[in-house]
């Protein structure tokens, strides 16, 4: 029992859209140099794996007091529900924090010691702890001082490719990483937006400051609408600038009428409903998804 509660605060489904992103980034390499360094990816998504997690506990324990007055969660927000529910205590899940932070730099340590890795991969490593866990963690508490949405997009976005692409062959932060990372981090930041709506009153009693609860459901949902659409034609940029090629752009395009079911559903009257918006925040998971598979498969098939 108290296993499944655990797995529960992993949350590790929804690290789907946390990880891949770094294997896009290992491919970005694998693309320049024709060599893919598996056992270098796998202690890659191991770390990021890790720091996902210690990113999901510190939240649930942030979150702890705010997670009980939430009556409008859903699967993807709201927290796991395990210490409301009283499956794990605050007290553990701080000490799990520093367990899963620990692990992250632990297999870093050993990445570099024995698979003679960078080591400039233990410190994006502490980089990716300080700003995950302190997300919600003190003294930085990213998502009470505003905007730390941006920080969601830098992170699933170019600071996760280049971490990718850092494990196979070092550091080498070039505009190319940067361009690639623009579809990443727009899916990241949809993500994170929706997932943030039906948390918006109890994320502005607890004085939270996202962008819901700044600027309110509505409007946010428009904010949601027009980033679905600077997608698709950041997409069209890239390709135009062959920074992705066919593959990538028309697999882009594949999704389109998903796209616009997202712009559609955001904008409707109905799109602030708990089920509207359920289905929102699962489209946009399987959007998210795609972008960075659609991508990956870029890289490797157009090496």
């Amino acid at each position: 029992m108290k296993s499944s509660a655990w797995l529960r605060a992993a949350r590790l489904k929804l690290h789907t859209i946390g990880i891949l992103p770094v294997l896009v980034g290992s491919l970005v390499a694998f693309n320049r140099t024709g060599d893919l360094k598996v056992a270098n990816l796998v202690f890659a998504e191991l770390i990021a794996l890790f720091v996902l997690i210690a990113t999901a506990f510190g939240n649930d324990y942030a979150d702890a007091e705010t997670d009980r007055l939430n009556r409008s969660f859903n699967m993807f927000s709201g927290g796991s529900r395990v210490i409301p529910e009283g499956l794990i205590t605050t007290r553990q899940m701080l000490i799990a924090t520093a367990i899963a932070s620990v692990l992250s730099i632990v297999i870093s340590v050993i990445f570099i010691s024995f698979l003679k890795g960078h080591p400039f991969v233990l410190i994006l490593n502490l980089m990716g702890l300080i700003v995950g866990v302190g997300y919600s963690l003190p003294p930085v508490r990213i998502n009470y001082r505003g905007f730390g949405e941006l920080f969601v997009m830098l992170m699933y976005g170019p600071f996760s490719l280049f971490f990718g692409c850092t494990a196979q062959m070092g550091p080498d932060l070039d505009t190319g990483i940067l361009y690639l990372s623009i579809p990443p981090a727009l899916a990241a930041f949809l993500m994170i937006l929706i997932t943030e709506i039906p948390d918006t009153a109890t994320d502005r009693a607890s004085g939270k400051k996202t962008v819901p609860s700044l600027f309110g459901e509505k409007a946010s949902l428009v904010i949601y609408a027009l980033c679905v659409i600077a997608l698709f034609a950041s997409s069209q940029l890239l390709y135009t600038k062959s920074v992705i090629g066919r593959i990538g752009f028309f697999g882009l395009l594949l999704s389109l009428p998903l796209g616009g079911y997202l712009v559609v559903l955001s904008l409707s009257k109905e799109g602030r409903a708990p089920k509207k918006i359920f289905s929102l925040c699962a489209a946009t998971f399987v959007f998210t998804v795609w972008v960075n598979v659609v991508l990956s498969i870029d890289l490797v098939l157009g090496s």
